[in-house]
C-alpha cells in the first residue's frame, strides 16, 4: 500500500490479500405447485360463501338499524312537523279579553299528517318588529289552557293554517307599547300519520 506525499491527491492501493472477491450463488426457485381443480372449486365456494355472509350481515344491519322511509310509516306513527304560531293580527290582544292563535303547520313529508294536539312550550312571546322598536320587550302573553286538543289534517308536502279560538290572553299591567301587537308564541304539535 502506498501513501500520498501531501502534494498530489491521495491514492490508495490494496494488496489482493486485503480483500475478498464477492461470490455469487445462483439459486433456482422451486416451481410452485398449482392448485388442482378440486382445491380451486373449494376455495371458490368458500369465497362466495364469505361474500354472501358479509352481504347478509350488512343487509340485516341496515334493515334493523336504519329508520323506515316515510312510505313505511305505520298509521299512528309520531311525525315531526314545523310550525309557527302568532296571535290574530286582525284582532289584537287586549288585557282581559282572550284572543285567537293562528297556527301554521308545514308538513314536509311525502305522506299526510294528522295534528292531534297543540302544546305551549317554554319560552316567551315576541312582539312584532314595530312594537318591539316602540319598547315592547317583555310581553305578558299567556295561554288560556295547558294544551289544546285539535283534529287537523295536513296533506303531504303542504302548509296548513289553523285557528285556535280564545287560546291567548294578555295580563293587565303590561307595557303600553305592547298594546295592539301581534305576538309569535312558542308551541309544539303532536302529529301522527293517519
Amino acid at each position: 500500500m502506498s501513501e500520498s506525499d501531501g502534494r498530489s491527491p491521495s491514492h490508495l492501493e490494496l494488496d489482493p490479500g486485503d480483500y475478498e472477491e464477492p461470490t455469487w450463488e445462483v439459486r433456482h426457485p422451486e416451481r410452485r405447485r398449482r392448485f388442482d381443480r378440486r382445491a380451486r372449486v373449494i376455495l371458490s365456494a368458500a369465497a362466495i360463501a364469505a361474500l354472501l355472509a358479509n352481504a347478509g350481515a350488512a343487509w340485516a344491519y341496515w334493515r334493523f338499524n336504519s329508520p323506515p322511509t316515510v312510505e313505511e310509516w305505520a298509521s299512528g306513527t309520531a311525525v315531526e312537523v314545523s310550525l309557527t304560531a302568532i296571535s290574530d293580527p286582525g284582532r289584537p290582544l287586549r288585557a282581559g279579553t282572550p284572543g285567537n292563535l293562528t297556527v301554521t303547520v308545514t308538513n314536509q313529508h311525502g305522506v299526510p299528517v294528522h295534528i292531534t294536539e297543540i302544546v305551549p312550550v317554554e319560552g316567551r312571546a315576541v312582539a312584532d318588529e314595530a312594537h318591539r322598536e316602540a319598547g315592547c320587550a317583555e310581553a305578558r302573553v299567556e295561554f288560556t289552557q295547558p294544551s289544546f286538543a285539535v283534529s287537523w289534517e295536513v296533506p303531504r308536502n303542504t302548509v296548513g293554517a289553523f285557528i285556535l279560538e280564545g287560546a291567548l290572553s294578555i295580563r293587565p299591567g303590561g307595557v303600553p307599547a305592547c298594546q295592539g301587537a301581534t305576538f309569535t308564541v312558542p308551541v309544539r304539535a303532536q302529529a301522527v300519520r293517519p
